[in-house]
């Protein structure tokens, strides 16, 4: 029998039967509405709350599946603090005051926040689980690491059994009576140890029950047998690892390593969100885990093995199927050669020229935004780029050329810096603090990057042209297509943070088309000018552009979703003054394939 020992890094293993193809992703959601970490957090991937954290904050937020909003404050600004229970009856329990522990607890009604009972040992970095009348906090740091559990019944703390090894930063999950707490920091170092909660006492599990990695700072959500832990630092990391029971395997990493952020506490494997965080900085992000449609728990994708029962080396891997264009619900207003920020089912719209209303789309309907919600200056042309709680938009037509900049923060527009030059047809993309302008009307080959407070010239693209498609961050940024006059481009560039390389071409020359995604090697690029309108349709891989099913109506002017992907993704509104909204998905499973020997 052949025996394989590993294939460019993956390890292989001998396994009589296959493993269930399990495998999952994170995907990337509507940002908080300010950076925050060591803060709380409780909830599910569609009904979440965070509250608390660093920068010191009382604040509250909470989350829908698509948006943050905010809530009721705290009574103190609480950072560092164990958390458990739901959205409407969330706990938040000792953390730390300016350096100082503390034995508090406030209870959240899902409007407000109230005092509940005081915990015996005043303490900081302890983790929690349970719920508001069944929940518990462990370990902690107390001028050192603390081993005390205490148990919480809605009205007073009563000591539980002693953790097996004082630890602090640790990931907790489960109920009052089948806890699991993992990971933290002990009086010699970081662990990677996992301990179990019976009610009473804690057993430490062993062997194959430890994590592949020691760490602190992680956070954790799930039960005792279905346990996910996410990043952590000492050193950070972007690893997800989950339990069932037995032992730990590894799932899809996080898009970029973080620690010290907040998750919802009643997440499990095939489902979870995270929130903020350290990358370090303090970061917005928010992510969700989702597995793709076998219905399995999704644990091993990217696993290499060897079945010896049938003699087949094998991987799992996600499988994706055909995309296609669905027709969506219609905007309220008719737009065309306005500005998108946002996903497929989190996106705001708005303009064109002359109209201020700012609509956003959940996935199935649009809203008409009220009037605290309207762009200050309505514009044609512009550029765009962001999330739909943390956007920008940046020059246009309104009717003559601007350089105006407005930031979107999930409920107003500010204006900010304006561009160094007026210009329109201009292309955007990034997020946060790394969003750039390129292209455009004269000069049609300027770059313009913002980093938070104003706009600086970078390197200026190999092809100046106007009304170009745009995908990616700032330091991994995809231009594509545009005109000149009566000549169409189908040129693609790509950015790495310091020049412009072109890269392989669009299928079809056009300018106007939708446009967006928040990776350069997942984005698209539908519809659009030829000069005729098109229904074409290409997504792009990172290095070549392939053509995939078109749009159900050829059309131009409408705009995409610069945090969306090849695999989902909007094309909404169009010329002349269009509302049809038509959604891209691709359909996607995590199978067993045979490899080649």
């Amino acid at each position: 029998m052949t025996v394989y020992k590993g294939i460019k890094g993956f390890n292989v293993q001998s396994l009589a039967t296959d493993p269930v193809a399990t495998g999952g992703a994170w995907s990337e959601s509507a940002d908080l509405p300010a950076a925050r970490h060591n803060a709380g957090g409780v909830g599910t991937a569609t009904d979440a709350l965070h509250f608390g954290g660093l920068p010191t904050s009382a604040l509250t937020f909470s989350f829908n599946g698509t948006a943050w909003t905010a809530g009721g404050s705290m009574a103190s600004n609480d950072q560092a603090m164990a958390s458990f229970g739901i959205s409407t009856a969330a706990v938040s329990a000792t953390g730390e005051l300016g350096t100082s522990g503390t034995d508090t607890t406030e209870e959240y009604n899902g409007t407000s926040w109230g005092s509940g009972g005081s915990v015996s040992t005043t303490r900081t970095q302890a983790a929690g689980f349970g719920t508001l009348t069944a929940g518990a906090i462990a370990g902690g740091y107390a001028g050192g690491a603390s081993a005390a559990t205490e148990e919480y019944d809605g009205t007073s703390w009563t000591a539980g059994g002693d953790l097996t090894i004082a630890s602090y930063g640790g990931a907790a999950g489960g109920t009052q009576a089948a806890g699991i707490f993992a990971v933290g920091q002990t009086p010699p170092g970081t662990t990677n140890s996992v301990h179990y909660y019976n009610g009473t006492a804690w057993t430490a599990q062993s062997g194959t029950a430890n994590l592949a990695r020691a760490g602190m700072q992680s956070t954790g959500a799930g039960t005792q047998t279905d346990f996910g832990i996410y990043g952590g630092g000492n050193p950070v990391t972007n690893s997800t690892e989950f339990w069932d029971g037995t032992s730990f395997t590894t799932g899809g990493n996080l898009p970029s390593a973080r620690s010290s952020m907040s998750v919802g506490k009643s997440g499990t494997s095939t489902s979870a969100i995270i929130f903020g965080g350290s990358a370090p900085p303090s970061i917005a992000t928010t992510n969700i885990y989702s597995v793709g449609g076998i219905g399995d728990t999704i644990k091993n994708e990217g696993q290499v093995y060897y079945n010896t029962t049938t003699n087949l080396l094998k991987l799992t891997a996600t499988v994706y199927g055909t995309g296609t264009w669905a027709s969506g619900n219609a905007m309220n207003t008719g737009r065309s050669n306005g500005q998108s920020i946002g996903g497929r089912d989190d996106n705001i719209q708005v303009g064109p020229q002359g109209v201020t209303q700012t609509e956003s789309y959940n996935g199935s309907a649009w809203t008409a935004l009220s009037s605290p919600s309207n762009l200050g200056e309505g514009r044609a042309e512009g550029g765009s780029a962001g999330t739909s709680t943390s956007g920008l938009v940046f020059g246009g037509t309104e009717p003559g050329t601007t350089a105006i900049t407005e930031l979107w923060n999930g409920s107003t527009w500010t204006e900010l810096a304006n561009l160094s030059s007026a210009r329109n047809e201009n292309a955007g993309f990034g997020f946060g603090t790394s969003i750039f302008c390129a292209g455009g009307s004269s000069p049609r080959v300027l770059v313009e990057e913002w980093n938070g407070s104003s706009w600086s010239e970078k390197a200026e693209i190999n092809t100046g042209r106007g009304n170009l498609g745009s995908a990616g961050t700032g330091a991994d940024g995809l231009i594509f297509g545009g005109r000149v006059g009566t000549t169409f481009y189908a040129v693609t560039e790509s950015w790495d943070g310091t020049s412009w390389t072109e890269t392989g071409d669009l299928g079809t020359a056009r300018n106007y088309g939708a446009a967006g995604g928040a990776t350069s090697a997942s984005s698209m690029y539908a519809g659009g000018n030829t000069p005729g309108q098109t229904a074409n349709t290409e997504t792009f891989n990172g290095t070549s552009w392939t053509e995939v099913n078109n749009l159900s109506t050829a059309r131009t002017s409408g705009k995409g979703a610069p945090n969306g992907s090849a695999n989902s993704m909007i094309f909404a509104g169009g010329a002349p003054s269009n509302t049809a909204t038509e959604e891209w998905n691709v359909p996607s499973s995590v199978t067993n394939l045979v490899m080649t020997d």
